[in-house]
C-alpha cells in the first residue's frame, strides 16, 4: 500500500512539474516575441506620424506663392511642423513676381515649417533660372532670408566661375557668396576688360 502511495505521489509530482514548466515557459516565449518585434521596428514610433504620399506643400508670403515642395512621401510629426522626406524631394523657390527662381532636388530632405528651413541631403542639385547650378551632398535653404548654405562638399557653377568647397553661404543669385574651405576652382572678380 505504501508503494502505491509513493508511486501516486511521484506521478503527481512529475505531472505538477511538467504543467508548472509548461505554464512558466509560455509567457517567456511571448515576451521574447514581443521584444523581437520591438527590436525590428525601432524606427516606427508608438504613435506613427502623418504620412502624405505624393503630396505638394505650398508656402505663401504676402499673398504671393513663395515656394512649393513636392515629395513622394512626407512623414510629418504630430504637430505637423516638421517633416522627413526619405524618398526624394523637389523644392521650387519663386521670386517676388511669382515666377520660378530656383529648383532644388535631392534624394532626401528634412523640413522645418516653423522656421521654414529646408535641409536637402544625398545627391542635391540646384538649378537657377539665371543659369547657376550647384551639385552637393547636403545643403540648407532658409526661406526667411532666401539663402542657401552648403555644409558638405559642393560644386558651384555661376557666372563662368567654378568653385568646389566644403562650406558656403549665398543668396539664390550668387551676388554675395561666401566660400569656406575652397578645394579647387576657377573664379574671377570684377568686369572683364578687352585688350
Amino acid at each position: 500500500m505504501w508503494v502505491k502511495l509513493v508511486v501516486i505521489c511521484l506521478i503527481l509530482a512529475i505531472a505538477f512539474f511538467i504543467v508548472f514548466n509548461l505554464i512558466r515557459s509560455q509567457p517567456q516565449t511571448e515576451e521574447t516575441e514581443t521584444t523581437e518585434k520591438k527590436e525590428e521596428n525601432l524606427e516606427v514610433p508608438e504613435e506613427p506620424p502623418v504620412i502624405i504620399t505624393g503630396g505638394v506643400l505650398r508656402g505663401w508670403e504676402k499673398g504671393i506663392l513663395s515656394w512649393t515642395i513636392e515629395a513622394k512621401e512626407m512623414r510629418l510629426n504630430k504637430q505637423t511642423s516638421r517633416a522627413n522626406c526619405p524618398n526624394g524631394i523637389e523644392l521650387v523657390v519663386f521670386d517676388e513676381k511669382g515666377e520660378v527662381k530656383t529648383t532644388l532636388t535631392a534624394n532626401k530632405g528634412y523640413i522645418n515649417l516653423d522656421t521654414k528651413d529646408f535641409q536637402l541631403i544625398d545627391s542635391v542639385e540646384v538649378y537657377s533660372t539665371n543659369g547657376n547650378r550647384i551639385e552637393s551632398i547636403g545643403l540648407l535653404y532658409r526661406d526667411y532670408n532666401k539663402t542657401i548654405e552648403g555644409f558638405a562638399l559642393s560644386k558651384i557653377f555661376f557666372d563662368d566661375n567654378y568653385i568646389e568647397c566644403q562650406n558656403f553661404i549665398s543668396d539664390l543669385d550668387f551676388e554675395n557668396p561666401v566660400f569656406e574651405k575652397v578645394q579647387k576652382g576657377k573664379f574671377s572678380i570684377g568686369e572683364k576688360t578687352s585688350k
